[in-house]
C-alpha cells in the first residue's frame, strides 16, 4: 500500500492551520475611553464596520461593556449582527452569546456568534447592543466609546447610531462617524476562493500521482 510521504503530511497540516488562525478584522479596544453610552430598553446603540477585500468567517466580536449597580434578575443582554439595508441597519444575520456577563466599570467581554457567519469583502455590519427587563429594572448596560477614530487592522470603523424604541427603528439624524464604540472583530482567515481550492486539490492529486510512479520504476 502507497503511503503519503511525511514532508506531503507536514505540509498539508501547515497549509490546514495556516487556513484556521484567527485574525483581527479591526480592533480601537487599545485607544482611551471618552465615556460611555447607558443603553437601557428603550435606549438601543449600533457601531458599524466594513470588512476589507477578503471573505472571512466571523468567529468573536469583544466589546469593552459595564452596568450599572442595579441589575435586575430578569434583565436580559442583547448583541445582535445585521446587515446594511435600506433603513440604514438591515436584516439580523446571527445573534451572540456573552461570554462573561459585564459587571460594574466596561471592561472587554467577548462576544460569541450563535450561528455561523461569513463577512462578504467590503461590506458593511452593524453590532447592535440593547437589553431587555421587566419594569422593576432601572439598570443600564454601558458600552464604552473612543477618545478618537484610531483602529488597527484591515478593516474599518464607521458610523455609530442610536434607536429609542428598542431597536424598532433607526433615524438618520441619530448617525454620526467620531468616537466610535469600543470593540474587537475577530475573524478566521480569508476563506479562498473555489479556484484556489481547487488548485489546491489538483495539486495534492500531482504530487500523490508522482509518487505512484516513482514506486513503479
Amino acid at each position: 500500500m502507497n503511503r503519503i510521504p511525511k514532508r506531503f503530511t507536514v505540509a498539508a497540516m501547515a497549509l490546514a492551520a495556516s487556513c484556521a488562525h484567527a485574525d483581527v478584522l479591526v480592533s480601537n479596544l487599545a485607544q482611551p475611553e471618552r465615556a460611555f453610552s447607558e443603553l437601557t430598553s428603550l435606549f438601543w446603540a449600533a457601531q458599524s464596520f466594513t470588512t476589507d477585500g477578503s471573505v472571512h468567517s466571523l468567529s468573536s466580536i469583544d466589546a469593552m461593556l459595564g452596568t450599572s449597580a442595579f441589575r435586575g434578575d430578569d434583565t436580559e443582554y442583547v448583541a445582535e449582527l445585521h446587515a446594511t439595508g435600506p433603513g440604514i441597519i438591515g436584516s439580523l444575520l446571527t445573534t451572540f452569546s456573552f461570554g462573561s456577563m459585564p459587571s460594574g466599570a466596561p471592561t472587554s467581554i467577548s462576544l460569541l456568534p450563535t450561528s455561523g457567519v461569513s463577512l462578504a469583502a467590503g461590506t458593511t455590519y452593524w453590532l447592535v447592543m440593547g437589553e431587555r427587563h421587566g419594569s422593576l429594572d432601572s439598570e443600564y448596560l454601558g458600552w464604552s466609546y473612543a477618545e478618537g477614530n484610531a483602529s488597527i487592522g484591515p478593516g474599518t470603523l464607521g458610523a455609530f447610531g442610536y434607536s429609542t424604541d428598542g431597536g424598532m427603528s433607526w433615524s438618520a439624524s441619530t448617525f454620526d462617524t467620531p468616537n466610535p464604540f469600543r470593540l474587537a472583530v475577530n475573524v478566521a482567515s480569508p476563506v479562498p476562493e473555489p479556484s484556489s481550492m481547487a488548485g489546491i486539490a489538483l495539486g495534492l492529486l500531482a504530487l500523490l500521482a508522482m509518487r505512484r510512479v516513482h514506486r513503479t520504476e
